[in-house]
């Protein structure tokens, strides 16, 4: 952190008191912006949110700024290290979260590609473009955020994550709608060229067995937002509950199959929910277990 020199001392007594640090180097008017002091320490993972808050709580100062990030380990670690390993960041993973799950016109055209690609796949019944589609769409960010600002009680990023899944799905319908639109009536695709959609049934098919795999889809998705290692894996096993169904709807559409369209509309509105609930519960409770376990050194 760099701070303005009155600060220094007490945050380094809060550093070594409070947060247990085990390195701690102060460099006298080390930024080169404001003149600032620069404040380096090596904390435990568990006690990180704790200081941040304390911090903020105490140290509100336009010329103090706090970077967090993980130290690289050169020596095996001890067993109460490899405890403090599986601690979660919580303020890291907000920050990351919100920033990846936004609304941006990158992330609504990748879903729109997604989207686009699904679509063919559904019309060849072709797994392989279903899948690709899957770990194309990073709509499993804005699915994690809400779940996450619902477990914070921040309902407004939480309206704002909504409004994000919204326009992302409706775009993606959009897409699938236009080009199968498109491809008809060029006449690359028809009803008489394509193949029967026997792979596909699952998608516009929603029964009990649908809801369990997106309970189950909602609960790894949490999960895995506070492992940053299986963030990108367990997107693709989130999206197999949405970008198909999204696509099948934009499908039905161009082809006046109202009965797909019920389907799959029933089927995305079905997932979206499971996921959501899962997800919530599941980072409520990670939350709570994280709390309960973190250990602020005197």
């Amino acid at each position: 952190m760099t701070c303005p020199a009155d600060r220094t001392d007490h945050l380094v007594h809060l550093l070594r008191t409070e947060a247990g640090a085990t390195e701690l180097t102060v460099v006298t008017a080390g930024s080169r912006m404001t003149s600032g002091d620069l404040i380096l320490a090596d904390v435990p993972r568990s006690v990180v949110d704790v200081i941040l808050e304390r911090i903020a709580e105490v140290h509100e100062h336009p010329e103090l700024h706090v970077a967090v990030q993980q130290s690289e380990r050169l020596v095996p670690p001890q067993d109460d290290d490899v405890a403090d390993e599986d601690a979660v960041i919580w303020a890291q993973v907000v920050q990351d979260v919100h920033e990846t799950g936004r609304l941006s016109w990158i992330n609504v055209l990748l879903i729109v590609v997604a989207g686009c690609i699904a679509a063919i796949g559904i019309i060849q019944d072709q797994l392989l473009l279903i899948v690709g589609a899957m770990a194309l769409s990073p709509d499993y960010f804005p699915v994690a955020d809400t779940c996450l600002s619902v477990v914070r009680r921040d309902w407004h990023r939480a309206g704002t994550a909504l409004g994000t899944l919204l326009v992302s799905f409706s775009a993606a319908i959009a897409g699938a709608w236009i080009l199968t639109e498109v491809l008809g009536r060029a006449g690359i695709v028809s009803e008489a060229t394509a193949p029967p959609q026997e792979l596909t049934l699952f998608i516009s098919k929603p029964d009990a067995l649908s809801v369990v795999v997106a309970l189950f889809a909602g609960v790894a998705g949490a999960l895995a937002i506070t492992l940053a290692d299986a963030r990108g894996l367990v997107g693709v096993f989130v999206s197999i509950t949405t970008i198909p169904a999204a696509a099948n709807m934009g499908v039905a559409l161009a082809s006046n199959d109202w009965s797909e369209l019920t389907g799959a509309a029933i089927q995305l509105g079905v997932n979206i929910v499971s996921l959501l609930v899962a997800g919530t519960i599941t980072l409520g409770i990670r939350r709570v277990i994280g709390s309960r376990s973190i250990r602020v050194p005197v």
